[in-house]
């Protein structure tokens, strides 16, 4: 009989792994997804013919139990965060939370403890526009409006924020709408809004922002110049509550208490009880808990005097996260801290080694860190097409000390001055702190020693991670079979790698994305030209998915200025044009209604019925199709668009919210060919394509 060990076996830690996939996979393996089928099956048929030489059956039995038991929690989680559609008007009633945003013209709010025609409901996503009311966080609203339901999925990804939140609708309204009754807060709301007000009192708003984020996880006051810069340099990590802010606390709190001569059992109570009221400050954040989870892990191990065993901790972490909230499976977030962990465990020891042949101890054993965390999460980066910093090692070899001086210090004043106001001074380092290393974060910023990653496929990942796990001590093999191995695995990434990116590049077609309230229509031409009208946040995550570096053109419905390109400028565009409007950039073109222009591929023309902007009229590729703008109609208008769309004929009709022209309250966002119609809430993000037998519709989402 072969006894000699092949795998370090964990009994937590990989039972978790085949829990956790077995959510992944879950959606699309069961709505028969080719690509997903064959993934699954030849991973199980793998993994199972491997156990079975190894006569490895007990451990067979629990990792197939866990792998479908997470099958079946993953419905459980979509089960549990069904919502209600309701149309017209429905009559509501909510509080304000402190996820509460103000600008000169709106109000952006969640709405919490919410009844919808008087049956409790999920919380709502919420715009106010100012009207002769304010509203501020604890107000109890009650007002009738319409709600449009959110689906926990667009284009293959979960909604993070959105589950992560329990919102289940959106919607906008007028404060002039409301009936407003002073309601009440919760302790953590509190706590938040009164450091909240000692930060943008006593510091730059712009550090302020940041520092918030820090604290609690809310980026919400961080500007975008601010998130690229750190984006860019490696340093976005410093942006997010995570581990290392953690183990900064613990690190704070143990020490603090050992100075003052605390016994070991007084150390680890009040160090936990500190820890677990953290986390339900930042709302029990799927990062923060790992972390928490594993930080009493730790302690308990020292405090027993038992070896403390990483990849067990981070199993048992993600059960209890799973186990709550199963959806937190497809949260970036979560999966990232997970893949940091198991990097560092799997790649720490090697690297450590090599460099240290060359350099400082401190300096191996910091690079070998930072480099095996930045390896294990490029899977994740990839699928936001972020870019890799070649100097973000160096970057953080400033920039983390500078942040585990700021971070203890700053948790201490939040607390210290929401008792005593007087001494807010004490900010002034924590400013100095961010100053400094916003300064690092724009100069390495713009360094050109940086490359953008293309997303992965799920198969692409995989193999991806076996590759860590090969080279890895958990596998026992010979170098030569670990090399062997990982040879094979590397040719199977290359060759998945080649075709899945291939098989999705979608050469020409009309795309229709609609979220938050926000549409656009994206053109992609056969000569590889493509073209946007409107813009929502979906855009990028459709680029990046379909590997699309950038777009050529921009169509707006409304005057466009220098100041309004910047997020724009994300996009890549050759240039914008616009109707109307002082662009004062050279880039921008200006468009007088019923002028045709052409835009490389593309030939559109403006249309204008007694000085209002009906729509945009386009055509390329053998393709014609009508783009409503966002006018309100009366009657006249209405004429005016039925009068034009018997005229134009277009293949394809996109109407946003035209309800007038569909006799249906909630429709609408097309119709092909005269004939089909489509419900972006029931039919999702749609892509249409031509063929020699009409218009196909394929959903997105």
């Amino acid at each position: 009989m072969n006894t000699k060990r092949f795998v370090n076996f964990r009994y937590i830690f990989y039972p978790f792994l085949m829990f956790l996939f077995g959510i992944i996979v879950a959606r699309s393996f069961y709505a028969g997804v080719v690509e997903t089928l064959v993934i699954v099956l030849l991973s199980l048929l793998a993994l199972g013919g491997l156990l079975i030489y190894k006569k490895k059956y007990k451990i067979l039995a629990l990792l197939f139990a866990f792998f479908f038991l997470g099958n079946g929690f993953y419905f459980l989680g979509e089960m549990g965060y069904k919502v209600k559609d309701y149309h017209g008007q429905v009559a509501i009633v909510a509080r304000v939370s402190d996820s509460f945003e103000e600008n000169d013209y709106y109000y952006m709010t969640v709405l919490d403890n919410v009844t919808i025609n008087g049956e409790s409901a999920k919380n709502i996503e919420a715009t106010f526009s100012k009207g002769d009311k304010t509203i501020k966080v604890g107000d109890i609203l009650t007002f009738e409006g319409e709600v449009s339901s959110l689906p926990l999925f667009t284009l293959g990804s979960l909604n993070t924020s959105t589950y992560r939140s329990k919102i289940g609708y959106s919607l906008s309204a007028s404060t002039s709408d409301l009936v407003i009754t002073t309601g009440y807060t919760y302790f953590d709301e509190d706590i938040r809004l009164k450091v909240k007000s000692q930060l943008y009192d006593n510091m730059s708003e712009g550090n302020a922002g940041i520092a918030y984020a820090v604290l609690f996880g809310d980026s919400s006051g961080i500007s975008y110049e601010i998130n690229e810069a750190y984006r860019n340099s490696g340093i976005i990590h410093i942006l997010t509550v995570s581990g290392l802010n953690v183990s900064f606390l613990i690190a704070l709190i143990y020490g603090f208490l050992k100075l003052c001569k605390a016994n070991k059992y007084v150390n680890f109570t009040i160090t936990i009880l500190i820890l677990l009221i953290y986390a339900y400050l930042c709302g029990f954040a799927p990062s923060v808990v790992r972390a928490t989870i594993m930080g009493i892990v730790v302690m308990l191990g020292k405090l027993s005097g038992r070896r403390y065993d990483a990849l067990n901790s981070t199993g048992l972490a993600g059960f209890i996260i799973l186990i709550c909230s199963p959806l937190t499976a497809f949260d970036t977030g979560f999966l990232m801290s997970i893949a940091c962990v198991c990097g560092i465990v799997l790649l720490y020891s090697p690297f450590y080694k090599a460099f240290r042949k060359c350099m400082p101890n401190w300096t191996a054993q910091y690079i070998a860190v930072s480099l095996s965390a930045q390896i294990a999460i490029l899977p994740f980066l990839a699928s936001f097409s972020s870019n890799i910093n070649l100097l973000s090692f160096v970057i953080n070899l400033f920039v983390v000390p500078i942040f585990a001086v700021v971070f203890p210090y700053l948790f201490v004043c939040s607390i210290v001055c929401m008792i005593l106001p007087f001494m807010s001074f004490a900010f002034t380092l924590v400013e100095w702190g961010l100053v400094a290393t916003n300064f690092i974060a724009s100069i390495f910023s713009r360094t050109s020693l940086q490359f953008t990653l293309t997303p992965m496929h799920l198969s692409v990942a995989v193999a991806f991670f076996l590759i860590l796990f090969t080279v890895g001590k958990y596998l026992m093999a010979k170098p030569m079979s670990k090399f062997l191995l990982c040879s094979v695995l590397i040719f199977c990434m290359t060759f998945s790698f080649g075709f899945t990116n291939f098989a999705d590049n979608i050469r020409s077609g009309t795309v229709y994305l609609s979220a938050g309230g926000e549409e656009c229509v994206m053109l992609l031409s056969s000569g590889g030209q493509k073209l946007m009208i409107g813009e929502n946040y979906l855009a990028p995550r459709f680029m990046a998915k379909h590997d699309i570096d950038k777009l050529d053109y921009y169509l707006s419905f409304d005057p466009l200025y220098a100041e309004d390109t910047n997020e724009l400028e994300e996009y890549g565009f050759t240039y914008y044009c616009t109707p109307l409007g002082d662009t004062g950039k050279d880039d921008i073109v200006t468009i007088i209604p019923g002028v045709t222009m052409q835009a490389g591929d593309f030939s559109f023309t403006y249309l204008a019925f007694e000085d209002e902007l009906l729509g945009i009229y386009l055509s390329f590729d053998a393709t014609s199709l009508f783009v409503a703008s966002e006018t309100e109609i009366d009657y006249n208008i209405l004429v005016a668009y039925q009068s034009l769309l018997e005229e134009l004929k277009p293949d394809i009709v996109f109407l946003g919210d035209k309800t007038e022209l569909t006799g249906d309250s909630f429709i609408s966002v097309a119709s092909v060919a005269g004939s089909a119609t489509y419900n972006y809430i029931d039919d999702g993000n749609l892509l249409f394509l031509k063929s020699d037998n009409g218009y196909s519709v394929r959903r997105l989402d």
